[in-house]
């Protein structure tokens, strides 16, 4: 366990068939997440428990938030970064695709996602939704057309995302350092199990890539900070905590392989769990690094 955890890993709910991209919405009170080969983007309340908020997802993968308040989504039918906007009921009111090509040729399979506090969206784009390589399949199988797996930023239009890395083998996972300036990519794949670093420079710019961390056990997935700059790392036996050096410093243990995590709760302490079939959530002593 850790220093940092303050209570027993808790078991919210079940009998999924594959979880992912948990995301905080803090003026509902409810976290969403992905249930990829279900098609579904669900919905958490300690209230309501668990609900279908939308039922036709284009097998979703990644969520965050922006800056105006959208969900943004991972989508990897449509191998498409799209936003969904809120009513004010908190339920889905309408979608826009921000990025699905690159210099005239179809995205792989966007795959996780992250909002920076002056606004800019960063996604990973790794052929996982597309091609039956190294794990299973979640999307439909489809040619690649790109060349590499990429780190991309969203561009002026959906045809015209910006190349931010094109040094990592599968781009997975990301997060930022509470001040912004280093980018945590993984590197998930049979070729690879670690945790990259990146310097974050003016006109995100990114340089000195390095290995920060390898994994114990499986490989890396979604990743969150706290407000130490510690880096949460999903594993293949539970949550990993680095410290900004690279140190192990922590551990969670989950039953279940774990895909991602999400700070939630009233003070963002509490750390939600997507695993496998299952969302878990455990309280800790520390509360997310988030800048905004």
């Amino acid at each position: 366990m850790s220093e940092l955890i303050a209570g027993a890993l808790e078991h919210l709910s079940g009998e999924m068939s594959f979880t992912e991209g948990p995301v905080w919405v803090a003026e509902h009170g409810c976290l969403l997440f992905t249930d990829i080969p279900g098609n579904a983007i669900m919905r958490w309340t300690d209230s309501a428990r668990l609900s279908v908020w939308c039922d036709n997802a284009h097998f979703a993968i990644g969520l965050t938030r922006d800056r105006e308040g959208r969900i943004i989504a991972c989508e990897h039918s449509t191998r498409t970064l799209s936003a969904l906007t809120l009513g004010p009921d908190g339920a889905l009111a309408d979608r826009e695709v921000l990025a699905r090509a690159y210099a005239g040729r179809v995205l792989n399979s966007t795959n996780d996602v992250i909002c920076a506090s002056d606004g800019k969206i960063l996604f990973t784009d790794p052929p996982f939704g597309v091609r039956n390589l190294e794990g299973a399949l979640h999307g439909y199988q489809q040619a690649q057309e790109l060349a590499g797996a990429w780190v991309f930023a969203v561009g002026p239009d959906a045809e015209r995302p910006q190349p931010v890395c094109q040094d990592i083998y599968r781009p997975n996972g990301l997060c930022l350092s509470p001040d912004e300036k280093t980018l945590y990519v993984s590197d998930s794949s049979e070729r690879h199990h670690k945790v990259v670093a990146l310097d974050v420079g003016p006109g995100w710019h990114v340089s000195n890539l390095r290995d920060l961390a390898v994994m114990p056990v499986g490989v890396p997935d979604g990743m969150r900070v706290d407000e130490d700059g510690n880096l949460w790392v999903a594993g293949g036996d539970g949550v990993y905590i680095f410290a900004p050096d690279g140190a192990q410093v922590g551990h969670v243990a989950v039953p279940e392989m774990v895909t991602n995590i999400e700070w939630g709760g009233a003070d963002l302490s509490q750390l939600y769990i997507t695993a496998t079939k299952s969302l878990y959530r455990v309280q800790t002593h520390t509360r997310s690094g988030r800048a905004w």
